[in-house]
């Protein structure tokens, strides 16, 4: 075997190995509790030895898999690109070597005559071991997304708190064909645009009250002058709304739209844009 080969084989033991023993202690003591298979022909001693020779079985064989599906496996770790065929492969390995192993084993160490009720017990107890790593390598893979998830979020945070620091300050003016209809705003009371025809309403913070401004402009135009500032995105081909204010995304059948925070104003979400809003929440 090459170096490689075995780093990378010790890299996954370290990952399963823990894993594997305590299926094999765990079905060792099952065996010798409820007796599912027969050992009457052993004496008390070596009757323990026989039905250990159950676990030591399970962990071998499980180590066998293991190399034979190593690249899999690594890749599974590196990429997270998981392959049903070759997932479902993997399982049914398990089960098959260890039911035929077993089965050897009842035969010819244990002296014992195969029969149908017997091989479905074989079958029954080999699945603890797949199972058990299936059900481990869901949560390990449930818990990294959750981290994932955390880290999102708290890069999301940094991020509104950079914008805070950046443009709480800054102010923007809004021009209108009406002249008397411009309206200067701070960037961070600006809480959504939505286009009305040839106007744009504008929803804003005003002290403690949220209060909307219709001029005649166009969300293109808008949006140009929001471009310099990431806490803006669009959701609709007529709504912009900052992030800051997004309380949650609903979906009602095939329709998808914001609420916002201390405001009972929605904001429609196309399908175009949901999964640039979906990454951001």
């Amino acid at each position: 075997m090459s170096n490689n080969f075995i780093d990378q084989f010790i890299s996954l033991s370290k990952k399963y190995f823990k894993t594997y023993f305590w299926i094999s202690i765990s079905a060792f003591l099952f065996i010798l509790f409820f007796q599912p298979f027969p050992s009457h022909k052993f004496e008390s001693e070596n009757k323990n030895l026989f039905i250990a020779g159950y676990g030591a079985i399970i962990f071998i064989v499980q180590v066998i898999v293991q190399i034979i599906f190593q690249r899999h496996l690594l890749r599974n770790d590196i990429d997270g690109e998981y392959n049903p065929l070759l997932n479902s492969l993997y399982y049914f390995s398990q089960i098959t070597l260890t039911s035929v192993a077993f089965v050897f084993y009842i035969r010819y160490v244990g002296n014992t005559g195969i029969t149908f009720n017997l091989v479905l017990r074989v079958v029954v107890i080999s699945l603890s071991a797949p199972v058990t790593i299936y059900l481990k390598d869901t949560l390990s893979s449930t818990h990294g997304k959750y981290k994932k998830i955390l880290e999102e979020n708290r890069q999301m945070q940094e991020k509104l708190r950079q914008f805070s620091e950046s443009y709480a300050d800054k102010f923007i003016e809004f021009i209108s064909e009406n002249e008397a209809d411009n309206i200067r705003l701070q960037v961070s009371e600006i809480i959504f645009v939505k286009s009305a025809d040839n106007y744009v309403e504008i929803g804003f913070r005003d002290g403690g009250e949220i209060r909307k401004k219709m001029m005649r402009n166009t969300l293109k135009n808008i949006e140009k002058q929001l471009r310099e500032f990431n806490n803006f995105i669009r959701t609709h081909r007529s709504s912009i709304v900052n992030i800051q204010y997004i309380d949650k995304l609903n979906k009602n059948f095939n329709s998808y739209w914001l609420t916002l925070i201390d405001t009972k104003e929605t904001i429609p979400v196309s399908r175009q844009y949901l999964m640039v809003v979906k990454d951001l929440l």
